[in-house]
């Protein structure tokens, strides 16, 4: 298949280029909505797409927004691309942005082959609540389709990542920066999410819906995902070290 990969983040858009790549399918990346509506309406002839996946939260305009204007420019026809949302959040808003934008279906991180075979086969896919903190299958599955060094330096770069997000909620906490809090958690849940460290989506999933749910005292779900914190970055570190051993 032909894909469009709207992905703002870059270390879960390496991930997800290589593993599709890899699977066979050729894969166009863009990073922000503007990007995502010109490349899924602009192609010519015989060079569209046959699939979309959209992040819902994307610079310039978000996804749920790029799925609407791109039905809009197909004015009904049917032989547009599908589309299919990705995300990592678990507010209620959120997922219902997912649900009410006109696209084909919706996917939670991480990016797995398999949920995304199912959708495509016109299956939901069942996310199954664990209360573990770590799913070894989404390192399990770049490992069986990309090079161990090419996969090792993923998780180290996604680890880096995580880091520097961890100084930005920080500096967001100290400057009473809400809606930055808001946007710094939403981001770590993605990261966390494509590379399985759980505990550490769960935390920063809770962060974004306390924010969002109004001006009351989120300084515990801070402190909640900064404990989540030291075992997500060590599993990671762990994970790297032994792929680069292979």
């Amino acid at each position: 298949m032909r894909i469009l990969l709207a992905e703002d983040e870059a270390v879960n858009r390496m991930a997800a280029l290589a593993m599709l790549r890899r699977a066979g399918h050729t894969v166009v990346a863009v990073e922000d909505g503007p990007s995502a509506v010109a490349a899924a309406t602009g192609g010519v002839e015989g060079e569209g797409f046959d699939l979309v996946l959209m992040d819902l939260g994307l610079p310039g305009f978000d996804g749920d927004e790029a799925v609407r204007r791109i039905n809009a420019r197909s004015n009904g026809a049917v032989s547009g691309p599908r589309i299919l949302m990705l995300t990592a959040t678990a507010t209620p808003g959120g997922l219902e942005r997912c649900q009410g934008c006109g696209a084909d279906g919706v996917l939670s991180k991480p990016l797995r082959l398999d949920a995304l075979e199912a959708a495509l086969r016109g299956e939901t896919p069942v996310a199954v609540a664990t209360p573990d903190a770590f799913d070894p299958r989404a390192i399990a599955q770049m490992r069986d389709l990309l090079p161990p060094a090419r996969v090792a330096e993923l998780i180290g770069k996604t680890a880096g990542t995580l880091r520097q997000y961890r100084v930005t909620l920080a500096e967001a906490w100290r400057g009473a920066d809400r809606p930055m809090l808001s946007m710094m958690a939403h981001k770590v849940a993605g990261v966390s999410a494509q590379y399985g460290c759980l505990g550490l989506r769960r935390a920063a999933q809770a962060l974004e819906a306390a924010v969002e749910a109004g001006p009351q005292d989120v300084g515990v779900f801070l402190e909640a995902l900064d404990a989540a914190y030291g075992p997500a970055l060590a599993y990671l570190d762990a994970r790297a070290a032994e792929t680069a051993a292979f």
